[in-house]
């Protein structure tokens, strides 16, 4: 039983950053996920992520970059630390990725191919 699991769909807000943390590779970026939650209005949450290993392999062999829109399911995790300059604790949520995937834009329809009809019945390519 899953009792900690996301399921997102967002866009990078930056650049994807690299790190190899004693010979095991880190993956981290924040995506911006968009809600409608009413009509004409909608909010956006940002969300960092953080991926390990074959993730990190991944999105460096399909180009990831800021902009890019990706499917992320993972699990919520806490990070603590001590802030430096107050002493005070800290907290902030993150996801921990499971699965993630670059989400690619159907290709343009070419001119010279046919037009997209459709019917009650079926739809014609």
């Amino acid at each position: 039983m899953y009792n900690n699991r996301i399921d997102l769909k967002g866009n990078l807000t930056r650049e994807p950053e690299y790190k190899d943390i004693k010979g095991t590779k880190l993956l981290t970026f924040r995506i911006a996920v968009n809600e409608s939650i009413g009509k004409d209005k909608e909010e956006t949450t940002y969300i960092d992520v953080e991926a390990w290993r074959n993730h990190s392999d991944y999105a460096e062999s399909v180009g990831l970059k800021k902009g890019d829109r990706v499917h992320v399911t993972g699990r919520i995790k806490p990070n603590t630390w001590t802030d430096k300059e107050t002493g005070a604790n800290r907290e902030k949520l993150s996801v921990a990725a499971q699965t993630f995937s670059k989400v690619y834009k159907p290709a343009s329809r070419p001119t010279n191919s046919p037009a997209v009809t459709q019917s009650s019945e079926e739809v014609t390519f």
